[in-house]
């Protein structure tokens, strides 16, 4: 399976109760229409924009965790998010694919490291120097 981060942003005067359906809404939709499984919504709340969107300076921030085999589930979400008014912006992208990225640099790095120290270039690098995890 895929997996795939959607982030919406909606206007900041969005009632309670029209942001709740919304984002059930949505969950929903990825759930039952689109083949979406493994779903988590995390609410980042309220949030400054870093320009103006529509005249707004916040929006309401909502993260979409998922998973789905069938290819055209992210062309879907974003056709349906696109024509609701209450979504101001949104963003999909692919994990799995940033996973891979982040571990061959990481083998890389591994490598790397390993060759200057055989060769004796370890000041290049020191010998308390770790990559982030």
């Amino acid at each position: 399976m895929k997996q795939y981060e959607t982030v919406i942003v909606s206007p900041p005067n969005l009632g309670e109760a029209d942001l709740e359906a919304l984002v059930t809404g949505v969950q929903t939709e990825l759930a039952e229409r689109f083949g979406g499984a493994n779903i988590v919504v995390t609410r980042w709340g309220k949030k400054t924009l870093a320009y103006p969107i529509k005249k707004f300076t916040e929006g309401y921030y909502v993260l979409y965790e998922y998973e789905s085999e069938t290819e055209d589930c992210v062309a879907k979400v974003e056709a349906r998010l696109r024509i609701n008014e209450n979504v101001m912006r949104y963003m999909t992208i692919r994990r799995d694919e940033e996973r891979k990225s982040e571990a061959r640099m990481k083998e890389r790095y591994a490598k790397r490291k390993k060759h200057a120290t055989d060769e004796g270039d370890s000041e290049l690098y020191g010998d308390d120097f770790e990559m982030e995890e």
